[in-house]
């Protein structure tokens, strides 16, 4: 072969790499589950050095993490569903690096436990035999009935009976009652969508990758389109204009009208980016007065849609008589680093804690307003699902008053003094968040440090506190 010859092969063979993504490796341990006995499946995905963050969906169960970066092993824990039917729970795994997603699937048997009562002769040793495995031998009690333990796999639809007694052995099969179950993995990918460029969805079964023609797919707020070839289940997706948020539900296509479906509809969320600036246009004026001039570039959209507004409600925990009620009213704006992940925010709140002694005749009485910044950010997503972490500090304005009735002062008059301070404040807080369009339902728990003292006054105007509340994004 000529050198410029083998050189433009080697050459196509490189962009070809380059440009095609290879599916990961994947090893799940344990790679069949019994319900009610394991606990977590650990699985290790081996990807090239360098490569992008890997992804992982489910069909069913829990991730610790559905998102991890760095090295060429990378380490998801998945927990099984809490049920105790046998089925199949389908795990995919891909690398998301702005390429078309190579997906790799992973079937996972979940195996019930159950009890097989069997009626035989008396005395006689009894055997169930379940696909491979076999469970005994249990010895039928003087009325011929015997109780025997066994593990059911998801395919299994009868056991086989082996009853023996002396030289006589009988063999019958027992219906098990398994719900037909087809598991169905979807997911969108990248989360969030570009406005731009959009994302795909992708979606696995059983028997590994499904063709189109045995879905149903409807999208809100985006198009999406199969991709080729047919045998492959990976749809492009392209958000709408002005979307900020993408759904997407996936059923099986019904055969048979009369059946009743063998699996629910999979829904899944995604966010969408701001949509990039437009570039502004130049305009090249031959004349320095112009009757027709053209109009400005068109401002970016999407630009009022960055702010957010949220109102925060609840009490603090704090030693003594220091706790009391919390308000926070406060405004959000995404930052445009970690692909919209880090917030900044600033809120001004109102904190009150009263402290009485009747007996003594002592009332105090105080008002905080804590006018805080913080860092918001976005620890865990899934769905409609969100976990941020908060932190920051500011000032706490407030004011102290203290009243002391006649008859504990020294002149016989009620005195009332009045004091005011500037003290300074942190806190860090967990917030949980479910988005409801362009709502968000929050709950949060927050630690907080804000130590005040006066001449007449020593407290606490921190602790821990529990909030509830609400977001709104225009």
């Amino acid at each position: 072969m000529r050198p410029p010859l083998l050189l433009a092969v080697l050459l196509w063979v490189s962009l070809a790499a380059v440009a095609r993504a290879e599916p990961p490796e994947v090893e799940a341990t344990p790679g069949r589950v019994v319900l009610g006995q394991d606990l977590a499946v650990v699985v290790r995905v081996r990807v090239p050095k360098g490569a992008g963050p890997v992804r992982a969906a489910a069909s069913s169960g829990t991730w610790e993490a559905t998102r991890v970066e760095g090295g060429a092993e990378r380490v998801f824990r998945w927990t099984p569903p809490p049920v105790r039917h046998p089925l199949w729970a389908v795990l995919a795994f891909w690398v998301e690096d702005g390429r078309p997603p190579e997906v790799t699937p992973v079937s996972i048997a979940l195996l019930g436990r159950t009890t097989l009562d069997v009626s035989t002769a008396p005395g006689a040793e009894v055997v169930v035999v379940v696909g491979d495995a076999r469970f005994g031998p249990v010895k039928a009690d003087g009325r011929g009935r015997a109780q025997v333990p066994v593990e059911v796999p998801p395919d299994a639809k009868e056991a086989r009976v082996l009853a023996t007694r002396g030289t006589l052995t009988t063999d019958r099969s027992a219906p098990l009652s398994v719900p037909s179950e087809r598991p169905l993995v979807a997911a969108l990918t990248p989360d969030p969508l570009s406005p731009e460029d959009g994302g795909w969805l992708i979606l696995a079964g059983t028997e590994g990758p499904v063709p189109p023609s045995e879905l149903e797919v409807a999208a809100e707020g985006a198009t999406v389109k199969a991709e080729p070839p047919a045998n492959r289940a990976r749809f492009t997706v392209r958000p709408g204009e002005g979307a900020t948020r993408v759904s997407v539900t996936v059923r099986w296509r019904e055969v048979d009208p009369t059946v009743e479906p063998t699996s629910k509809a999979v829904r899944i969320q995604a966010g969408v980016l701001p949509a990039r600036p437009r570039p502004p246009e130049h305009v090249e004026v031959t004349a320095p007065a112009s009757p027709a001039l053209p109009p400005l570039a068109e401002a970016p959209r999407g630009g009022d849609k960055r702010l957010s507004l949220f109102l925060l409600g609840g009490v603090t925990f704090a030693s003594g008589a220091n706790g009391g009620p919390l308000l926070s009213l406060g405004v959000s704006v995404p930052l445009p680093v970690w692909n919209g992940r880090l917030a900044a925010e600033a809120e001004a709140g109102l904190r009150y804690a009263t402290f009485d002694v009747q007996e003594d005749g002592v009332h105090s009485r105080v008002w905080g307003i804590p006018l805080l910044l913080s860092a918001r950010v976005t620890l865990f997503q899934h769905g409609s699902f969100r976990l941020d972490g908060r932190a920051g500090g500011g000032v706490l304005p407030f004011s102290h008053r203290l009243s002391v009735k006649a008859s504990q002062t020294a002149d016989g008059f009620p005195t009332t003094e009045d004091e005011s301070r500037v003290a300074a404040m942190g806190f860090l807080s967990a917030q949980g968040a479910y988005d409801i369009g362009r709502w968000s339902v929050l709950a949060e728990v927050r630690a907080a440090l804000a130590p005040v003292e006066t001449e007449l006054l020593r407290a606490e105007l921190g602790g821990v506190s529990v909030s509830a509340g609400l977001r709104f994004t225009p």
